[in-house]
């Protein structure tokens, strides 16, 4: 079970490094300056170009393997314990 938590573990962690690595490469061109018509919510929270979608998205699988990286821990310990 323990390379199952280092699969989640690493996982997880390599989803961040390229959530950062893809904000620091998106930089200023995607900056919306003017009217808001040009973008709607959608585009704002799932668009990873021209919104945010890559940190809401990435978050949320984020969240989903740190579950299941303290799911296998939980049953490790479940295992040791009884």
């Amino acid at each position: 079970m323990g390379l199952e938590m280092a699969l989640w573990l690493l996982s997880a962690m390599g989803i961040v490094a390229a959530m950062i690595f893809w904000n620091r490469r998106k930089g200023g061109r995607a900056e919306q300056v003017g009217s808001s018509e040009d973008f709607s919510n959608v585009t704002m929270y799932f668009d990873p170009i021209h919104g945010e979608g890559h940190l809401f998205i990435g978050g949320i699988m984020v969240i989903v393997l740190v579950a299941l990286f303290f799911y296998e821990f939980a049953k490790i310990l479940r295992g040791m314990i009884f």
